[in-house]
Order: C-alpha cells, then sequence, then structure tokens
C-alpha cells in the first residue's frame, strides 16, 4: 500500500451524499477522497484503497454498485453504506461478506461508525500484523476520532456535576453578600463570588469540548 489514504465516497446527488462526504473529510483531513456522484457504473476506481458506496448510488443498490466494482476488477478494501428506511433482510450481511465489504449505518453518532468500518475495511484486505501506508492512516484516525469523543463525554460529564453544585454555591455566596456583615467576612464572600465566577466560566469553555 501507498503511505497516503485515498477514499472512493461513491453516492448520488443528495443530503445523505454530502453528508457522508462530509464525514468522510472530516474523519481523514488527510486522506485524497474521490467523490463519484454520476457513471457509477462505468467508475474504475484505480489507486482506491477503500470505497465507500451509498446505499443507494443513482437509484441502484449499494450492493449492486459495489458488486459491478468488483467486476471491473476493484479488489480494495470497500463499505456499504446500510439504508435506514430500509428493514435489514436475511441476506445483507451474506452479500457484503461475499462482495467483501463491511456494512455501515449513519444513525446515531456517525463518526465512529463509520470510522471503524474503514479501518477494519482495510484491515481485513491488508495484513493486520504488518499494517502500512493507508490503513495505518485509517486506524490513526480511528483513534484520534475515539480520543476526542472520549475527551468529549468527559467534559459533558464534569459540566453536569458541576453545574448545579456550582450555581447553589453562588447563589448563597450572593444572598450572603446582601447581609451586614463585618468587613473581613464581607472580603471572603466577596472573594468566594469571584472564585465561583471563574469556575463557571471554565466550565461554560468545556461546552466547545464537549461539542467537538
Amino acid at each position: 500500500m501507498h503511505g497516503s489514504l485515498t477514499l472512493g465516497c461513491i453516492a448520488d446527488q443528495s443530503s445523505a451524499a454530502a453528508t457522508l462526504n462530509e464525514a468522510l473529510a472530516a474523519l481523514f483531513p488527510a486522506a485524497t477522497i474521490i467523490s463519484v456522484d454520476t457513471d457509477a457504473e462505468r467508475f474504475a476506481p484505480d489507486g482506491v484503497d477503500c470505497a465507500v458506496v451509498d446505499a443507494k448510488v443513482n437509484g441502484m443498490d449499494g450492493v449492486d454498485v459495489l458488486r459491478g466494482l468488483r467486476a471491473r476488477g476493484f479488489a480494495g478494501a470497500a463499505v456499504l453504506i446500510v439504508d435506514r428506511s430500509k428493514p435489514p433482510g436475511a441476506g445483507d450481511d451474506a452479500s457484503a461478506a461475499r462482495l467483501g465489504a463491511r456494512r455501515c449505518s449513519l444513525d446515531g453518532g456517525i463518526l465512529t461508525p463509520l470510522a471503524v468500518a474503514v479501518a477494519d475495511a482495510l484491515l481485513v484486505d491488508g495484513d493486520a500484523e504488518q499494517a502500512t501506508g493507508a490503513t495505518q492512516a485509517a486506524v490513526k484516525a480511528l483513534r484520534q476520532t475515539q480520543r476526542l469523543m472520549a475527551a468529549g463525554e468527559l467534559a459533558m460529564r464534569l459540566q453536569h456535576s458541576l453545574n448545579n453544585p456550582l450555581a447553589a454555591l453562588l447563589a448563597e455566596a450572593q444572598l450572603l453578600e446582601l447581609e451586614p456583615l463585618p468587613p473581613d467576612h464581607r472580603q471572603s464572600v466577596e472573594r468566594i463570588i469571584e472564585l465561583c465566577r471563574r469556575v463557571v466560566n471554565v466550565v461554560r469553555a468545556l461546552d466547545g469540548v464537549a461539542r467537538a
């Protein structure tokens, strides 16, 4: 395999195709993404490490599109996107397996399932013990995505754990500030309010991490 990752995004001109393309670009920013939205039945993906085929491409089932690619000599890794509106058939997994493809749904968390499917397909297509080039790039991107999502989940849990007690502490301190207090006690209360507000700003900053 060569050192850079090349992905073929085979989909029609629909919102799902745009979502798929954007997801691949977000997951693999260093990869070359070849988008095919017309004449998929004639596309010969030379140099493509992994073909990601939408559930429907110009009215054709993704399985049939991939079958055509295999017939034209494409031997690389492949991922088939699952049709969310179609109940899974008993032979769907078998068809994908015969074509050497991983199946992936874009429901829910779009990035992790897609990253796992691409990395897994590349590892199976190549040698898992001697993963180099494009395979390493896909696995590295998968791990980075998993780290980012874990950081986001941690930030969200911290927000939920800190918001309520911080708000209560700040409210109590502000009420106490309204009371007649000795100068040294008032200074301590003002310090508590200042520190609470500083921590509130830090917790708010976690929102960007949680949404990343």
